[in-house]
């Protein structure tokens, strides 16, 4: 029997609630027959803590808006156009005679969404740049609200020196100029307030809007929009997306699901092309497959409005429309072709952002601060794809027609409502920085040529962050923390003519921060002295969501391309920087 999208949500929502009104990470696994629109589960829970001497200082928050309804009366429309016809003819099945009913009243709720109350408390406080809040589609769920309200309390449980109340301590907050971007960031701010009320006069009451680093990819003035834009309407996308649609399965599942709903004879004239289904918005219907579609277009939105349309799919079929849609995505927004980074290098505002904020925001309140940030799948899924998280660091070929056979890549993962990236800094007396990255709250390592500070561990200095993703040229030694000797030596004083050997020590393991065995889950968060910290129950990855996680994608099952680095002096040791030259993409 299957287990319906809606009811895993309503499961996974149950937990008991840690230390002070922590809401715990989900023991759930990725469903990736949502693709994009999977709503958010945190992948994480227990936490490595710093090395030793280390102390939290800033982090840097990028998340996709939560779960939202459709986006407009597109799918819902042609889907119940089709029914009206089969309807006249006879031709609908037992199995399909509510479906009519079902879609209607998906077109209703989606016709009222709005929370007026939250768009109330935010008047004068959010920048929008993308119109005003108004009831309807696109607008978050109550979900999309929670997922985020959930995210903000766990943020300040995991860093609770941030938000510590301190004179010193600041919390900046942005989004994309978009009513649920913004919308998404309220939720947050009023999670973390309602875990850390101490820290209300440190958060903004405002969110700002930055179109250069959370728009990037309808931003003109960004140094990559034109070749970007001539990359998405050139052959070598339009011809692999088409490649992968055009394949067998995708009539085959196409009829498996219509002819549950309709009779045969109608499927067949359907596929014939005799009708042909079209709104005012020019969207259409001329075949088996773009019904298909169309319906499956409801079945991955309805968990974030409550609803289940899971009876008109069986999980192969399902799993294969999603296959269809994270091709598309992976090529027009993620890591892209072998040889590549067009798809995804125009996300490069958001990283120097990301960057400039910790050297910002560390000089001006060393006490503690944060940017956090609210924007879209269009957003997250290319910065994943250049920092080389794990999940985005292979790239395929125009001949990877299986696409999840070819990648790790999965949109429920990379780009499902509510996705994000966290890095979290810390520093010690001296002044080094490292940051431990998290994706989808769950602690993961940078790819490429990022060197951590020890084997096995998962922090990464600032400045070898800065190298091994940018191109700056640093030390050559930069990736390493050196700090005064554990053992007891006291810190030579100025002048002091002690050996630097005696001195300072690169740190052992036990001092990178490698983790170690987790504690029990307990009722209450661990204190941060410890090996690790412990938010809530740990939430295990999909199996095949994704594969091992190595740094540079290598032992992925399938993975046929590491990604091209994008940045020069990447080999280790190297010294030298800047910007390269970009690679020969035919756009």
């Amino acid at each position: 029997m299957r287990v319906s999208p809606v009811r895993k949500l309503l499961v996974g929502s149950l937990g008991v609630v840690l230390g002070l009104s922590a809401v715990p990470a989900q023991a759930v696994d990725v469903d990736n027959s949502m693709s994009t629109k999977t709503p958010y589960a945190a992948e994480g829970s227990h936490y490595t803590a710093p090395p030793q001497g280390f102390h939290a200082v800033n982090t840097q928050v990028v998340a996709r808006h939560g779960s939202r309804g459709l986006s407009g009366f597109k799918y819902d429309a042609l889907t119940m156009k089709v029914w009206q016809k089969a309807h006249e003819l006879g031709a609908v099945k037992p199995a399909g005679k509510n479906l009519h009913q079902q879609t209607e009243a998906m077109h209703e709720t989606n016709e009222a969404l709005g929370d007026e109350t939250t768009w109330a408390q935010m008047a004068g406080r959010a920048q929008l740049t993308g119109g005003d809040f108004k009831r309807g589609y696109g607008n978050l769920t109550p979900l999309g609200a929670r997922e985020h309200e959930q995210m903000g309390e766990r943020l300040a449980h995991r860093m609770p020196e941030l938000f510590d109340g301190g004179s010193g301590t600041t919390v900046d907050l942005v989004s994309s100029g978009e009513p649920r971007a913004a919308e998404s960031g309220w939720h947050f701010r009023s999670g973390l307030l309602k875990a850390a009320p101490q820290a209300a006069g440190n958060v903004s009451e405002t969110i700002r809007s930055d179109t250069a680093t959370l728009y990037f990819h309808k931003d003109k003035n960004n140094a990559d929009y034109k070749a970007y834009k001539k990359y998405l309407s050139g052959d070598q996308v339009k011809s692999y997306v088409d490649s992968v649609w055009n394949q067998p399965k995708s009539k085959k599942y196409a009829r498996s699901v219509l002819t549950r709903i309709y009779s045969e004879d109608f499927v067949d004239r359907l596929a014939a092309g005799e009708w042909n289904f079209e709104i005012p918005s020019g969207k259409k219907i001329d075949n088996e497959v773009d019904a298909a579609v169309q319906l499956y277009n409801l079945y991955i939105v309805a968990p974030a409005l409550g609803m289940d349309f899971s009876q008109y799919f069986t999980p192969e079929e399902a799993n294969w429309f999603a296959m269809l849609l994270d091709a598309e995505d992976y090529v027009q927004k993620g890591p892209g072709f072998a040889g590549s980074d067009i798809s995804y290098r125009n996300s490069r505002p958001l990283l120097d952002d990301f960057f400039a904020s910790i050297d910002r925001q560390s000089a001006e309140h060393p006490d503690g601060s944060a940017t956090l940030r609210f924007a879209h799948a269009e957003t997250l899924i290319p910065f994943e794809a250049l920092i080389k998280a794990p999940g985005s660091q292979t790239q395929i070929t125009t001949g990877d027609l299986d696409f999840w056979k070819a990648t790790d890549w999965r949109g429920a993962s990379q780009g499902r409502m509510a996705a994000n990236v966290q890095w979290d800094v810390f520093a010690n007396d001296q002044g080094q920085q490292v940051v431990r990255m998290l994706l989808n709250e769950r602690e993961v390592p940078f790819g490429g040529t990022c060197r951590a500070i020890g084997d096995g561990s998962v922090f990464y200095t600032v400045p070898e962050l800065k190298r091994c993703l940018t191109g700056a040229s640093v030390p050559a030694d930069s990736w390493q923390v050196v700090t005064p000797q554990q053992s007891g030596t006291p810190t030579p004083d100025p002048g002091d003519n002690t050996p630097d050997s005696q001195v300072t020590q690169t740190l052992s393991a036990q001092a990178t921060g490698t983790p170690t065995p987790s504690p029990a889950p307990s009722n209450e968060v661990t204190s941060t002295s410890t090996a690790s910290v412990s938010v809530s129950s740990p939430a295990p990855a999909s199996p095949d969501s994704r594969g091992g996680a190595v740094a540079d994608g290598s032992s992925i099952p399938g993975a046929k391309d590491v990604m091209p680095n994008t940045a020069s002096g990447n080999a280790p040791g190297s010294v030298d920087g800047g910007r390269p030259g970009l690679p020969s993409t035919g756009d």
